[in-house]
């Protein structure tokens, strides 16, 4: 089963400790691993709107290159997506590695998904978004960017980002009654993670990260990371798995549920209120 990353801080970070965590799904996801971001501009709290992809249809565990990227300086950002996959209908390939990428209203989106969907391709309305591989993933993904390009919405912030935000968590729900889908993706500001409604598909967790930082074990690795001496005090923000990475407090996310993230902070739930969140999240589990 695919699995997926987000992560969205207040400013860039190196994603050495969640990147590190998340390679090892390779072993069970040997069909392909990528890693998407936008680059920092000049100012270092703001990212460009262009996006960087890396990804090959190869086992991330035994790539050269992701275990390159766990220790690469250069790659920081506020905003990270990451897949490691395995197929579920063997279309192996670059084109149809995850996370896909496409622009719209001057923006690169990246994308990626966890789930199967049994529609033809030629079952959704992509607009004029056209998939260069054969996944039913990517021609959700051109699907749902058409849906955004046909209803007029060029800025998710323009004034009424909430109506934005529950219009997109309706065209999820609806896209989802046609198979499972667990999906994150990002037009450079804004993390958009969606978990499948029908409580029978892998489940997305969220945690919450910001000082005071204390030790903290990856689940699949023999390691042990002080994530004090790993993040500045004034780095907060949030990172999104289909599977707990660390044993910190993981929170999960509901059935249906979108949430949106820009700059660390969580700023929608088409579920629940977070204008007036619980400190439910704190301290490291043992297990």
């Amino acid at each position: 089963m695919c699995e997926l990353l987000g992560l969205s801080f207040n400013i860039s970070i190196k994603p050495s400790i969640s990147f590190t965590g998340f390679r090892s799904k390779g072993e069970q996801n040997p069909d392909g691993w990528g890693i998407a971001y936008y680059p920092v501009a000049n100012n270092k709290n703001k990212s460009e709107k262009s996006a960087q992809i890396i990804k090959e249809p190869i086992n991330s565990k035994k790539s050269n290159l992701s275990s390159f990227l766990t220790d690469y300086q250069k790659l920081e950002s506020k905003l990270i997506i990451s897949h490691v996959r395995k197929s579920s209908k063997k279309n192996f390939g670059h084109k149809n590695t995850h996370p896909f990428s496409r622009e719209l209203n001057g923006c690169e989106y990246i994308f990626a998904h966890n789930g199967t969907f049994n529609n033809n391709k030629d079952d959704f309305n992509k607009g004029r978004f056209i998939p260069m591989g054969v996944t039913d993933s990517e021609n959700i993904f051109c699907h749902i960017l058409g849906c955004i390009e046909e209803n007029g919405i060029t800025q998710w912030d323009s004034g009424n980002g909430k109506e934005n935000f529950e219009w997109l968590s309706n065209k999820l729900n609806e896209v989802n009654e046609n198979g499972k889908l667990n999906c994150i993706f990002s037009d450079s500001e804004y993390l958009f993670c969606y978990q499948d409604n029908n409580g029978h598909h892998n489940n997305l967790y969220y945690l919450h990260r910001k000082p005071p930082y204390d030790k903290a074990n990856l689940s699949d690795e023999e390691l042990k990371i002080k994530l004090d001496e790993e993040k500045y005090d004034d780095q907060t923000g949030y990172v999104v798995a289909t599977k707990r990475l660390t044993n910190e407090y993981w929170e999960s996310f509901e059935p249906g549920e979108l949430i949106v993230f820009k700059d660390g902070e969580i700023i929608y739930s088409n579920k629940r209120d977070f204008d007036h969140p619980t400190e439910t999240n704190k301290g490291i589990l043992e297990y």
